[in-house]
């Protein structure tokens, strides 16, 4: 969800790359680019390298949110916030015990 939430937010203008979403999120390489490889095989996420690439550092690869990716971002916000709802209305029932 954090890898989504950057890339949805991210201006169409200055797309995120790989470092910038573990600056964003605070993960690490580790967790950062294996999550964004299941969203590119699952079609949620699409990339393009830096076309001309700079010559001071390597080129970037961008990622973007797919139309199927932002679907299924929104729902699983929506989701999210249910659980969340439900979760509160019963803390909130049974005195905050669970």
């Amino acid at each position: 969800m954090d890898v989504l939430d950057v890339l949805t937010n991210s201006p169409p203008d200055d797309p995120a790359w790989g470092l910038r979403l573990c600056e964003v999120t605070g993960y690490g390489t580790g967790t950062i680019y294996p999550a964004v490889d299941r969203l590119l095989k699952v079609g949620w996420v699409e990339d393009k390298w830096e076309d001309p690439p700079p010559a001071d550092r390597p080129p970037r690869r961008y990622y973007f949110v797919t139309s199927a990716g932002r679907t299924a971002y929104q729902e699983a916000v929506a989701a999210r916030a249910a659980r969340r709802t439900a979760w509160s209305g019963r803390s909130l029932r049974t005195g905050g015990v669970a």
